[in-house]
């Protein structure tokens, strides 16, 4: 892979991802190592995906490949369901910057195979119906043996995998196999093989868990900013140095929205703040559907890492946005509760009220 030369080298040179732990152990590989390795196996066709997130860091590996820095067959960008409106204008952003270049690698959306609505889908789901999977990374609470609440701890960061890279690799084998002439039931050609790059920076390298992929073992994951030894910061100074779209991409629900570093609650307040009374109400029907105790996840769960309601963390601007938008919300109620009844057959009544 060609090296970068945006950045001062002082900086790079101060870290060496090849020092991490995850590397000697062989937790990942270079992208060079990986294609070294697949061509040594016989595989003839290696297909390169972006998973692009519309946010800052698959942007910088995005604007390297228009810039012919990186190559790419495939742009895939899975939609949560979930993502600000913000963050589907920063991917149509760079839609158009794309035709400004004149590139025409494929430009996918895609989603979650059997929940097209995401995480918004699988939280109703969680919520109105016995499904119990809960796939994002709440804080929670737990009762002691004086029947107190005490803080406990944060559910793993499954929506990533589930929501994002996962429907990724599923469109990437999809559109391989139909420009073969297969079927998506019959099995991979034996000399083909896929790299995905994850946009993982350098001071995320806790991330990284895999190399070959779970569900398709002739699919591996790298991570090249990663291997540039570049943070999440150099990727935003390098979007805001070169007037492009910097903000970060995560779900507008996302408990990380309390990080303090770069994803907040305010911004989704002042930016979406509908958003934010929806983040609000649904907060509330979590704690709401474990009070029933038909839930195998026990602990209580809260969007906001005090551990306590989202509203009242934002009490007075919650107050005035609820007024603003209440119709709205009810609206989005009555909404899902028709999507729910015609696809999982629940009937139900929803209280519109509860937390104003």
């Amino acid at each position: 892979m060609e090296q970068l030369t945006m950045f001062d080298e002082s900086k790079s040179e101060l870290r060496n991802f090849m020092e991490s732990e995850k590397y000697r152990k062989g937790v990942f590989k270079t992208k060079d190592e990986l294609i070294q390795e697949l061509s040594a196996q016989g595989k003839k066709h290696i297909y390169r995906v972006l998973s692009f997130g519309g946010g800052t860091q698959s942007s910088h590996l995005l604007e390297q490949h228009f810039k012919g820095l990186i190559h790419y067959d495939y742009i895939i960008f899975s939609d949560t369901g979930a993502e600000p409106e913000f963050i589907h204008q920063q991917v149509e952003w760079w839609r158009q910057r794309q035709k400004e270049y004149g590139n025409t690698t494929p430009f996918i959306t895609t989603h979650h195979k059997s929940m097209e609505r995401g995480l918004e889908e699988m939280l109703m789901r969680y919520i109105y119906t016995d499904y119990q999977r809960f796939q994002l990374p709440i804080y929670c609470n737990e009762i002691d043996k004086d029947g107190n609440e005490v803080k406990g701890g944060l559910m793993p960061r499954q929506c990533t995998v589930d929501f994002k890279i996962i429907p990724v690799k599923q469109t990437a084998r999809r559109l391989v196999m139909e420009s073969k002439g297969l079927k998506s039931t019959q099995r991979m050609p034996k000399d083909t093989s896929f790299i995905i790059d994850i946009g993982f920076s350098y001071d995320e390298i806790k991330r990284i868990n895999v190399c070959q992929s779970p569900q398709f073992k002739y699919m591996y994951l790298s991570y090249p900013l990663v291997e540039e030894n570049l943070t999440t910061n150099d990727s935003i100074q390098f979007l805001r140095e070169n007037n492009m779209p910097d903000k970060r991409s995560r779900c507008y629900l996302c408990p990380f929205n309390c990080d303090k570093q770069g994803i907040s609650w305010d911004e989704i307040i002042e930016e979406e703040s509908l958003s934010f009374i929806k983040a609000c109400w649904i907060d509330e029907q979590l704690r709401k559907v474990q009070s029933t105790g038909t839930k195998m996840m026990k602990s209580i769960p809260y969007l906001h890492y005090k551990r306590i309601p989202l509203k009242e963390a934002y009490n007075e601007k919650y107050a005035k946005l609820y007024l603003k938008h209440q119709n709205e919300l009810t609206e989005w109620i009555i909404e899902w509760e028709q999507r729910l009844a015609e696809k999982y057959g629940v009937e139900f009544e929803v209280e519109t009220n509860e937390i104003a």
